[in-house]
């Protein structure tokens, strides 16, 4: 095309200077294009680069946002964790969709399980042993819905147990007062009966008139006994404590009651804990509840039987206070066993399944280790019979739980008996019981 108007010379302006201006003209509007279109490129750099740094900035914005709702969910968390009140929250199919680990332990659940009906419905649950109350309170949502429920579980059991020590002890006041105007109206008529039945065992040559007054020295006794025990048990005993070791106030009863368990055919196998502990204790109030315990052990074995005695050391910081270093006596028979609905009251007084029993000895148990400031417990055997557990405190001169170290001549990897001399010396006494 460009040959063709070179060679038409009748046009204005053309020939070889009107080509070259045509060119130089498309090159100036390429050039002004591609002007453009790089400013148009800077121009959107720019804007890329001012969006990146927003989105930076917003990114980072959001970064600390999720860390601050972090921070605050983690807080909220250590809380709900270092609460010593339940927290379960369930949604509206009733299933724990949370729960801090106060809960977990209270009601041995995870999350996810269904919580059970009483939980939403009763005000107080008793599980095992403890006493829930439960506080309920619906979620609600901003928009008014309620996706979930928050139920709060206080652990009342302590609380239950001090009302019904009070109730116990109002009822104890009571008797108290009824059972020392009764002991002195009909100890001093026993008295008289007593004496004048052992002038007659005296007097009397005719052996059937001597059997029945003995037989009337005995009933006397025995109610006076009874008369003696109600005292104890309506008059609180003022103890006179002092250091002692607990071990020997056990050994001293259980020769003593070694004649008793041989008479019934009844084994005695015995378990000292290592070491010589000492508690702050009444040492013949202790020696009637050691008698008190093994003598409701034989009379639940009646045609023979086994009795374990052991005693075993804590110490352990997360017991109840007062009770962190302590000595726990187990008393195991193979007697028929208490049966569940009778556990409860079992410390009651005059409360006994058995013919003839005043129904006082384990409450008399009761209220000594109480001012001991101990505590007692009764508890149905897994092979049966009874096991009657009392946990005392240690006293301030017994040294911490020792960290063991083998002793010269002490056998390798088992640790020397601190108690062994002494049961040496029980065998070499000809001791009735059996070491284990």
């Amino acid at each position: 095309m460009l040959k063709n108007d070179l060679q038409q010379p009748g046009r204005q302006g053309e020939g070889p200077a009107g080509g070259i201006e045509v060119l130089q003209k498309s090159f100036e509007s390429f050039n002004s294009a591609t002007a453009k279109l790089q400013e148009a490129f800077r121009n959107l750099e720019i804007k890329f680069e001012t969006l990146n740094r927003e989105l930076e900035q917003k990114n980072r914005r959001l970064e600390s946002l999720v860390a601050e709702k972090e921070e605050v969910r983690n807080y909220l968390e250590t809380i709900l964790e270092s609460l010593t009140t339940g927290v379960v929250v369930t949604d509206h199919r009733g299933r724990i969709a949370m729960m801090n680990g106060c809960a977990a332990r209270l009601t041995g659940m995870d999350r996810g399980a269904v919580l059970p009906g009483e939980f939403r419905h009763r005000r107080k649950v008793r599980l095992g042993e403890n006493v829930l109350e439960v506080l309920t309170s619906a979620v609600k949502g901003r928009d008014g819905s309620s996706p979930g429920t928050v139920h709060i579980l206080l652990d009342v059991t302590r609380v239950e147990r001090l009302e019904e020590m009070a109730k116990r002890t109002e009822k104890y006041a009571a008797m108290g007062e009824m059972a020392a105007t009764i002991a002195h109206e009909v100890r001093n008529p026993l008295g008289s009966i007593a004496l004048s039945a052992s002038l007659l065992l005296k007097g009397l040559a005719d052996e059937k008139s001597r059997d029945r007054a003995a037989r009337i020295l005995h009933s006397v006794r025995s109610v006076d006994n009874k008369i003696a025990n109600l005292l104890l048990f309506t008059r609180k005993p003022e103890p006179r404590f002092r250091t002692l070791r607990i071990h020997d106030i056990l050994r001293d009863i259980l020769r003593f009651s070694g004649e008793i368990l041989e008479k019934e055919d009844i084994r005695l196998r015995v378990n000292l804990a290592d070491g010589e502990p000492v508690v702050r204790a009444d040492g013949e109030l202790l020696k009637q509840v050691f008698l008190n315990v093994i003598l409701n052990a034989v009379q639940a074995m009646r045609g023979g039987g086994e009795l374990v005695f052991e005693t075993r050391l804590h110490c352990d910081p997360a017991l109840t206070p007062g009770m962190e270093r302590s000595i726990e006596l187990r008393f195991a028979d193979t007697g028929p066993g208490i049966p569940e609905e009778d556990r409860k009251r079992i410390f009651d007084p005059f409360f006994s399944r058995r013919d003839g029993g005043s129904g006082l000895g384990l409450a008399i148990v009761h209220n000594i280790i109480d001012l001991h400031r101990g505590s007692v417990d009764v508890e149905r055997a897994e092979r049966g019979g009874t096991v009657l557990t009392v946990l005392l405190p240690l006293a301030d001169e017994h040294p911490a739980a020792e960290v063991y170290e083998p002793q010269p001549g002490a056998s390798k990897g088992r640790p020397a008996k601190a108690g062994k001399s002494a049961r040496a010396e029980e065998r070499k006494s000809g001791s009735e019981w059996e070491w284990i």
